[in-house]
C-alpha cells in the first residue's frame, strides 16, 4: 500500500522481508521576518514550531517574549532588565522565565542570574528551551511536528524489533532492518502483519508491498474461535439436505459425553467452585447461582436428547410403540446426560434459602452404556 510521505516502507527484495525508517526532519514552521525578532528567533521558532502564540516586545531596558499558552497563561522569556547589560542581541549573559497563570499569579521557573537557582547555565539557550518545554508539557502544549516525528521513529524502531526485524545496513541517515532469512514465507508474513497493526496502533504512517500479506504462498489461516465453529456447525445445518445431517450436527451439541452443552455445564461449575474458594459471602452467593444455572442447564440437555430422540424416529411412528433398541438407546442417553459433570461433583454448594428448590440428577449406573445415533 502507498502513502505519500511514509516513516516506515515495508518491501521485498527477492526472497528477503527489509524496512526501512525515514529519520529526516520535518519541514520547519515558517517564522516572521528574523529581523522582527531582535534577535530572540532563537527562542520564537521553537515555541511557534509547538503552535504557541509568542511576540517580542520591548521591557524596561531590552526585548524580551511574551508567550501566549492555551490554557490563559503566559511566559516572559526575558535577559537581564534591570539592571541592564552589554550583550550581542539574543546573546545575554542570564536568562528569566516567569510563568502567570489566568489569575495573574506569578511563578519564576528559571533563573540563570548570577543569584538565581539555574545560575550554573548562564546565558545557554538549549538549557532554557529545555526548562519552557518541561512547563509547555505540563500545560498541555502539543509538541512540535519534530518531538512528534523523533518521538514517532523511536516507536517505529522499537516496533520493528520486537516485530523481529534486524538492523541491516544503513543508507546515509536512514536506518535499515531485515527479517531473518531462516525464517518460513509463514512466518515473515506474520512479523509483517504484527509489525503493521503495532505501527498504526501507534499512528506510524507505513508503506508496504501488498503481496507481503496476500501472496499465496505467504497466506495463513487464523485459527477460528469457538464461536466461530459453532457458527459453521449452524451452516452445516442451514445446507444439510437430510434430516440425518442435521441430526447429526445437532448432536455436536447435545452429545452427553462430549457435547457443547456438557462442556458449558463443566465451565459453570468451574467458575462456581473458583468463586466459591474465595471465601466471601458476595463469592458464595454467585457460586450458588452458578451451579443453580449448571443444574438447570443439565435438565435441558435432557430434553433436547429425548426430543432428539424422537425427531430420529420414522415419521408416523409413536412414541409408546418405538421399537426397545430405541428405547435402550434414548434411556442410555438420557443416564449419561444425568451424570453430574466432574466439574459439579467436585464441590457441592449449600442452596440458598432464596434459591428454588431443584431436584439433584441420579448418577448413572456403572453398567450404562451409551451409544450414539
Amino acid at each position: 500500500m502507498h502513502v505519500d510521505n511514509p516513516l516506515v516502507t515495508i518491501h521485498r527484495e527477492g526472497l528477503r522481508v527489509k524496512a526501512r525508517l525515514d529519520w529526516s526532519e520535518p519541514q520547519p514552521v515558517a517564522s516572521p521576518d528574523p529581523r522582527l525578532e531582535h534577535g530572540l528567533a532563537l527562542i520564537t521558532a521553537p515555541l511557534r514550531r509547538r503552535w504557541v502564540e509568542c511576540t517580542v516586545e520591548f521591557g524596561l531596558s531590552d526585548y524580551y517574549v511574551h508567550a501566549a499558552l492555551p490554557d490563559g497563561s503566559e511566559l516572559i522569556i526575558s535577559p537581564p532588565q534591570e539592571p541592564s547589560t552589554e550583550h550581542p542581541p539574543g546573546r545575554p549573559d542570564s536568562w528569566t522565565v516567569e510563568h502567570r497563570d489566568a489569575n495573574a499569579h506569578s511563578e519564576v521557573i528559571y533563573d540563570s542570574g548570577p543569584d538565581g537557582p539555574d545560575a550554573q547555565y548562564g546565558g545557554s539557550v538549549p538549557k532554557l528551551l529545555a526548562s519552557i518545554n518541561e512547563r509547555l508539557d505540563l500545560t498541555g502544549v502539543p509538541p512540535s511536528p519534530e518531538q512528534e516525528r523523533v518521538s514517532k521513529q523511536r516507536a517505529a524502531h522499537m516496533v520493528l524489533q520486537q516485530a523481529g526485524f534486524l538492523p541491516g545496513e544503513r543508507r546515509g541517515d536512514e536506518p535499515h532492518y531485515r527479517l531473518p532469512s531462516t525464517l518460513d514465507a509463514t512466518t515473515m508474513q506474520q512479523a509483517v502483519a504484527w509489525a503493521l497493526d503495532r505501527l498504526d496502533e501507534v499512528y506510524v504512517p507505513t508503506s508496504y508491498d501488498d503481496s507481503l500479506l496476500r501472496s499465496p504462498e505467504t497466506a495463513w489461516i487464523d485459527e477460528p474461535s469457538l464461536g466461530d465453529r459453532l457458527g459453521e456447525l449452524a451452516e452445516s445445518i442451514g445446507a444439510a439436505t437430510h434430516t440425518r445431517e442435521v441430526l447429526a450436527s445437532l448432536s455436536e451439541v447435545t452429545d452427553p459425553v462430549d457435547g457443547v452443552l456438557r462442556r458449558v455445564v463443566e465451565v459453570l461449575g468451574a467458575t462456581a467452585d473458583s468463586w466459591q474458594n474465595l471465601g466471601q459471602e458476595v463469592e458464595q452467593q454467585y457460586a450458588i447461582r452458578l451451579h443453580d444455572i449448571a443444574e438447570h442447564l443439565q435438565f435441558q440437555v435432557v430434553k433436547l436428547l429425548a426430543l432428539q430422540s424422537d425427531m430420529a424416529r420414522p415419521s408416523g411412528q409413536p412414541g409408546t410403540n418405538q421399537p426397545a433398541t430405541a428405547q435402550s438407546a434414548s434411556s442410555a442417553l438420557t443416564r449419561a446426560a444425568l451424570t453430574p459433570s466432574p466439574a459439579a461433583q467436585r464441590t457441592t454448594v449449600p442452596k440458598s434459602p432464596a434459591s428454588p428448590e431443584t431436584r439433584t440428577p441420579p448418577p448413572a449406573s456403572t453398567d450404562s452404556t451409551v451409544r450414539r445415533r
